[in-house]
């Protein structure tokens, strides 16, 4: 196994100047830093995670923590943190909590137990996370959530403007002349999810109709769940003429139940999704959905994070990318 020296020897440069990359101490040109990423990978040099916290008082470890792993479009966001992050020396250790308020509160604890710098955290938008997350900032935990605000914190936010891709998606299936629109999301609605459901009641009311709370249906944001949900829909007397699901996987369960049926989509059942992962242009038929930029969506959110671990001070920042309504073949006319 090499050593620092190793390192330092084949990439031509001081230990010192090895030490200022591997523990973000100083600025290290993009050329050097090729050299010695080089140097380390030849050397086989491995960092002594134990020896740099002791050094740094960083363990070089940012959490991650998550309701749904399986979920693609949170797998996307992982990736693209865990790629923003290595690029300045820090690992992603990512807790899933399975949707469950006592678990987010335990996992956060061990995160804080493991000497995590920083987390970031894209859970449902509950009282009691609310209160962890406030607890953590705090303690002086640098925290960067996704799609949910934490009032009165040093708390950074990252979100897509998904009130706005909601409306989009409700205002493309009044405008096909629905009136008995499905919403399938998950529980609480007014909080999970719950821009699409402000975006889903202000559509209704805009055409004036208000909300037939027969028509929410409240489950898990899985595949199965929007199976089971759209099922007992369709065995209804009197069925939606579309479903407006809060994320894709929900859709995709809800176009298997219409096929099991023998219910046709788009003409009996329009179905529109949301989020755009991968598999929603490889339905039959191809899925109506709300892209957001996933990416984009991790990378920013650990960009903001190695920033206040970097030592900037600023406000905390809310940033909102933009969202897209992509019509594919799942939504038409209501049927007459």
């Amino acid at each position: 196994m090499g050593t620092i020296y190793d390192v330092a020897r084949l990439a031509g440069v001081s230990t010192a100047t090895v030490s200022r990359l591997l523990n973000g101490t100083g600025p290290v040109s993009e050329a050097t830093a090729a050299r010695i990423r080089a140097a380390i990978e030849q050397s086989g040099y491995v960092v002594n995670r134990a020896a740099r916290s002791l050094t740094t008082k960083n363990s070089g470890l940012i959490g991650f923590l998550t309701s749904d792993l399986t979920n693609p479009f949170t797998s996307e966001l992982a990736h693209a943190m865990t790629e923003r992050a290595s690029r300045d020396g820090f690992s992603l250790l990512t807790a899933v909590t399975f949707g469950r308020d006592d678990r987010f509160v335990q996992l956060a604890d061990e995160l804080r137990q493991h000497q995590v710098d920083g987390i970031i955290a894209t859970p449902p938008e509950t009282p009691t996370v609310i209160a962890s997350l406030q607890q953590l900032d705090r303690a002086g935990i640098p925290v960067v959530t996704i799609g949910i605000t934490v009032p009165g914190t040093g708390v950074d936010f990252v979100s897509c403007n998904t009130y706005d891709g909601g409306l989009a998606a409700m205002r493309h299936l009044t405008s096909q002349g629905h009136r008995r629109i499905a919403l399938l999301t998950g529980t609480p609605a007014e909080s999970v999810a719950g821009s699409r459901f402000r975006a889903y009641r202000d559509a209704l009311d805009e055409i004036g109709v208000g909300i037939d709370a027969d028509l929410v249906m409240e489950a898990d944001l899985d595949r199965e769940s929007g199976l089971r949900s759209t099922a007992e829909l369709l065995r209804r007397s009197e069925r939606p003429t579309a479903v407006f699901a809060v994320n894709d996987m929900i859709a995709i369960g809800a176009l298997q139940a219409c096929h099991a049926a023998g219910v046709d989509v788009p003409g009996e059942l329009s179905i529109v999704g949301f989020d755009d992962v991968p598999m929603a242009s490889l339905t039959t038929p191809m899925l109506t959905t709300v892209s957001q930029p996933r990416s984009e969506l991790g990378a920013t959110a650990a960009d903001l994070l190695v920033q206040r671990l970097q030592g900037a001070e600023r406000e905390p920042v809310d940033r909102r990318l933009l969202s897209t309504l992509v019509v594919r073949d799942s939504s038409g006319p209501a049927p007459t």
